[in-house]
């Protein structure tokens, strides 16, 4: 099989790619020219097609002959508050133009990565958060987001919805100025091996055709923002003591993922396998 990974050099998109391949399929790359391709180039059975998600003929020619897409190209948070006209034309553009280039391959798959940030903020809502939750823009990502969840719905024969939590990567990693939670705050991320499990099980599995899953790390991830900060802190042995939490709540919570771990079958690492597999990449670099 042929699958189009649109945002393919991005840290999901090559992840996802890598394990496309170890899975046997043929994988057609395609992202901006200009992007570093060096990550998937070397990868057996991969095309590399450089060009733009917001220029029409540039998606048509990318999407022939191709049997299903992960549609992973956007501008995401923090850039993507940048500019309101750029982003909705990358975000919400860029899937219309992918969706009337196949309107007429009614069998080919598509699975997009939505995000748990369209539920809005609910912190003040009971837990967990379910896919029936209604859907609330509170920045131009999030609008761009239930913008794009809703051409899914209206224009593409076969489609999977992912919902997806904050992602947490086994990578050396500072704490960013301003965290985007508060100390107290509900959260529930998943590791990104995780997300790409879910991502390939939606492809592959029947059921999850033309459904909406919420998709998070389970119960062990569910923390509040301070317990997981010192314990990643201890983890990449550096001090949390400075973490700098927002004031405001952010959108992050715990979910109901029932219905995607039953149909997706991809929570197999728990918040302490995160933490060890931290543990084990900050050994291998004491010791080199």
């Amino acid at each position: 099989m042929e699958i189009l990974v649109t945002g393919g050099v991005g840290r999901l998109g090559v992840k996802l790619a890598e394990r496309l391949v170890e899975k046997g399929y043929s994988v057609r790359i395609f992202d901006l020219p200009f992007l570093d391709f060096s990550e998937v180039s070397g990868l057996k059975n991969i095309e590399i097609f450089r060009g733009d998600i917001t220029n029409s003929d540039s998606v048509r020619k990318a999407v022939r002959g191709v049997d299903g897409i992960f549609h992973l190209a956007a501008i995401l948070p923090p850039g993507s508050e940048r500019d309101r006209e750029r982003t909705m034309r990358v975000n919400v553009g860029g899937t219309e133009n992918l969706l009337e280039a196949i309107k007429e391959r009614r069998d080919v798959p598509v699975i997009i990565p939505s995000s748990v940030s369209v539920y809005g903020i609910t912190a003040e809502e009971a837990p967990p958060i379910r896919e029936d939750h209604h859907v609330v823009a509170t920045d131009i990502y999030s609008e761009s987001k239930i913008r794009c969840e809703e051409l899914m719905k209206l224009r593409c024969a076969s489609y999977t919805i992912l919902r997806i939590s904050g992602i947490a990567y086994v990578a050396f990693m500072e704490l960013p100025d301003v965290l985007q939670f508060r100390a107290d705050q509900r959260l529930e991320f998943i590791e990104g091996g995780d997300v790409v499990t879910a991502l390939i099980s939606s492809l592959e599995r029947e059921e999850a055709r033309n459904k909406v899953f919420n998709i998070a790390g389970g119960k062990t991830w569910q923390l509040r923002g301070e317990e997981y900060i010192t314990r990643l802190c201890e983890a990449l042995d550096i001090p949390s003591s400075g973490a700098n939490y927002s004031k405001d709540y952010g959108f992050f919570d715990w979910y109901d993922t029932s219905r995607s771990r039953r149909v997706l079958n991809y929570q197999h690492t728990t918040f302490e396998e995160f933490l060890n597999k931290i543990r084990a990449l900050m050994m291998e670099e004491m010791e080199e």
